[in-house]
């Protein structure tokens, strides 16, 4: 975890403050930080044969951690501290994938979720809660969901940004469960659009491997 400071200045920039403080939550609940469950070991079940993931038209295919996923055509792909960060040229859209251990699932997918929001919102004023189905369905598993807007300022600009959190824990119980938390935002005034032509795609292609 030293060099995760280091490795957050290559996060797009304009989205960088919120997505920093989530991605170091994520971090710190994986080293044991966070609040757990009693951990109940369970059979592991013998995985069933995965085909390989293709590429979804218009995309480029990711292949990750237990994971694929496609993104558009030309945007960038920065390695960042147990994850990934695809964003756009100019950094005004982003979606973020952080891939934890998390054995037998001993922390429920609600508190990755929730350590990221409220980490989030120490970087935001303005705050607004959005409103959001508690669950979304992704790559075949029901992911919690959460979701904020607010004010950043970085580099002496302020915008305000809308993010959404979504978080899943799998194989739900196993000794290799990982969670999967994803995080996107962009500019409210821009969300919607973004939500339809960018992030809901790249949701629809994801894969667990």
């Amino acid at each position: 975890m030293k060099n995760m400071v280091s490795r957050f200045k290559r996060t797009p920039q304009r989205v960088m403050p919120a997505c920093c403080c989530m991605i170091l939550a994520l971090l710190l609940i994986a080293c044991g930080g966070g609040t757990t469950s009693t951990l109940t070991p369970a059979p592991t079940p013998q995985p069933s044969p995965t085909p390989s993931p293709t590429p979804t038209p218009g995309l480029t295919l990711y292949t990750g951690k237990g994971y694929s996923i496609s993104y558009p055509q030309g945007w960038k792909v920065t390695p960042i501290s147990a994850g990934i960060a695809f964003s756009d040229t100019t950094g005004v859209y982003a979606l973020i994938i952080v891939v934890n251990s998390n054995p037998y699932g001993i922390v429920d997918a609600s508190t990755f979720a929730n350590k990221g929001i409220e980490s989030g919102k120490k970087t935001m004023k303005n705050l607004q809660t959005e409103t959001l189905p508690p669950t979304t369905t992704v790559g075949g598993d029901s992911w919690v969901q959460k979701s904020i807007s607010g004010t950043e300022t970085s580099n002496g600009q302020s915008v305000d940004v809308h993010v959404v959190v979504i978080s899943d824990n799998h194989p739900a119980k196993s000794a290799n469960t990982q969670n999967f938390t994803i995080i996107y935002d962009t500019e409210k005034s821009l969300f919607a659009t973004a939500n339809t032509s960018y992030f809901q795609p790249m949701l629809h292609s994801f894969k667990f491997t």
